[in-house]
């Protein structure tokens, strides 16, 4: 199946070895041309700054018994392209983790790839075979079309499905435009799966266009779709866009201030403390939450409700800013209705120029009956609020909020009892 495959395609390694100028007349017009896509995919590739964007990933699934894909959440990452890698970060964050992008986000389908790594692949490579396909319109515009095939032998392209991995090979198109070169499209279909992953069939699509990053004009990923089918049928669809590119420098936080007119007066720096253990305090949420707008990895903020004593003494005041993030927003079909599982973490606390790591979790609190899912007796340990059992880090609080479009108003209040501190924090 391999060999029949490969018929009438070219191995990508002869265009290096491209005879001189005064010979090329012999070659066929297709090679002269995929010899200076190459060539020019290598430029933009090449020349790109280390840069990072907002990327959102809109996750939904179809059940193969369904025609109608359902969201499952959104999530929100800054994705950087730095030295030729991916990395990934929390939206405000002060630094990239050259982690797996599936450590950070939990539950449904998730890759990488999209940035940079599979046009490296593709077109830096020595991993595929190409075959004229002609030109073809897209979206409107004049554009040149290449297949291209890369078989596992040489695909470095590992597809993960917990706790399962392994190298696919995979196939494809991608179009040009005519006049410039550029990418303008480049479709990537997994078509050799190892027999240990759970996974019939996967497609990603990603579309390219021209963006400025520190002044100057650079071919970048704009959006993306992929599609993943299991083994029953069933279909997870990932739709990413990209956003907000700039170039990545290293630098936490620039703040851009006015500069002071009168008398300086000189700032304390600021105090770190550490909470101890046992504190129970009382947070009452700043951050509107609704599903389907709000994403995973968004920030929330929170303010302390009440002063925080033991024995006498004041350990946090009222009005002490508490910052988190949103870890889980996903939906979820329960015995009579849909609801959503929101996940929160806070871990920073600010006051009186002050600050610390802020170490806790969440007591079970009850809501109103329009915002809590009612515990449902047909599933034991189903509660309003508390850890889910698949839950592995006690300081994520759940909620489970009713309905399709549910929402969590400003203002709600939850109760948190502090943990014993980190050796890194005493």
């Amino acid at each position: 199946m391999r060999q029949a495959a490969q018929r009438g395609f070219w191995w990508l390694a002869l265009l290096s070895s491209l005879p001189p100028l005064c010979a090329q007349a012999k070659l066929s017009r297709e090679t002269v041309l995929l010899a200076r896509i190459r060539a020019r995919a290598a430029e933009n590739l090449e020349r790109l700054p280390n840069y990072t964007c907002l990327e959102t990933i809109e996750r939904s699934m179809r059940r193969a018994a369904s025609r109608r894909f359902e969201l499952i959440d959104l999530v929100r990452l800054e994705v950087a392209y730095v030295d030729g890698k991916e990395m990934f970060a929390w939206p405000g964050s002060r630094t990239f983790e050259d982690r797996d992008i599936a450590e950070m986000v939990s539950g449904g389908a998730i890759g990488n790839g999209s940035f940079a790594l599979h046009a490296r692949s593709i077109f830096l490579s020595n991993s595929a075979l190409f075959q004229y396909a002609g030109e073809a319109a897209l979206d409107g515009r004049a554009a040149v079309r290449f297949d291209y095939h890369v078989p596992m032998i040489r695909s470095g392209y590992k597809l993960r499905v917990k706790p399962e991995e392994g190298i696919v090979g995979y196939k494809g198109s991608f179009w040009i435009d005519p006049q410039t070169l550029d990418l303008m499209r480049l479709d990537v279909d997994i078509n050799d799966i190892p027999s240990n992953i759970p996974v019939a069939a996967g497609r990603e699509s990603l579309e390219y266009a021209r963006a400025k990053i520190g002044g100057k004009d650079f071919l970048l990923p704009r959006r993306s779709e992929l599609m993943l089918t299991d083994l029953g049928g069933n279909e997870s669809r990932n739709y990413l866009h990209f956003s907000s590119c700039r170039e990545f420098t290293g630098e936490s936080v620039i703040n851009f201030e006015d500069v002071p007119v009168g008398p300086i007066v000189e700032k304390k720096p600021p105090v770190h403390i550490t909470l101890a253990e046992g504190l129970d305090v009382d947070l009452k949420l700043e951050t509107a939450i609704e599903a389907g707008v709000t994403a995973v990895g968004d920030p929330v903020t929170a303010l302390v409700a009440r002063d925080v004593r033991r024995k006498g003494h004041l350990y946090v005041p009222k009005g002490a800013v508490v910052a988190g993030r949103i870890v889980k927003l996903q939906r979820r079909n329960g015995a009579r209705e849909a609801f959503w599982a929101l996940g929160l973490l806070f871990d920073r606390i600010d006051f009186e120029n002050q600050f610390g790591e802020f170490r806790a979790h969440m007591y079970p609190v009850t809501f109103p009956p329009n915002l809590a899912y009612p515990a449902d007796p047909r599933r034991p340990g189903f509660y309003p609020t508390g850890p889910e059992p698949t839950e592995t880090n006690p300081r994520i609080g759940i909620l489970y909020l009713k309905g399709e479009k549910a929402k969590l108003p400003a203002g709600i209040s939850t109760s948190w009892r502090t943990l014993a501190p980190t050796e890194e924090t005493k």
